[in-house]
C-alpha cells in the first residue's frame, strides 16, 4: 500500500500553494480522500491525473508543417 499524502505534500508535487489544492479540492478538480476526517491524496492518483493534462507535441507532419518563405 502506498503512503498518503497530506496537502502540503501534494501540492509540494503538483507545484502549486496549498491554498490552491484545498480549493480544487472543493472543486473537485483533483483526486482526494478523506481519512478519519483528514484530507490525503494518493501519489500514484496524482500522478495520473498530472498526465491526462499533459499536453505532448505534435510530430511534424505535411499537415501541420508551414513552409516560412
Amino acid at each position: 500500500m502506498e503512503e498518503l499524502l497530506d496537502p502540503e505534500a501534494a501540492a509540494k508535487i503538483l507545484g502549486i500553494k496549498t491554498i490552491t489544492v484545498y480549493k480544487w479540492v472543493t472543486e473537485r478538480k483533483i483526486p482526494f480522500l478523506k481519512v478519519g476526517g483528514a484530507l490525503r491524496f494518493r501519489p500514484s492518483a496524482l500522478d495520473a491525473w498530472l498526465k491526462e493534462r499533459e499536453h505532448l507535441p505534435q510530430p511534424e507532419t505535411p499537415e501541420n508543417f508551414r513552409d516560412e518563405r
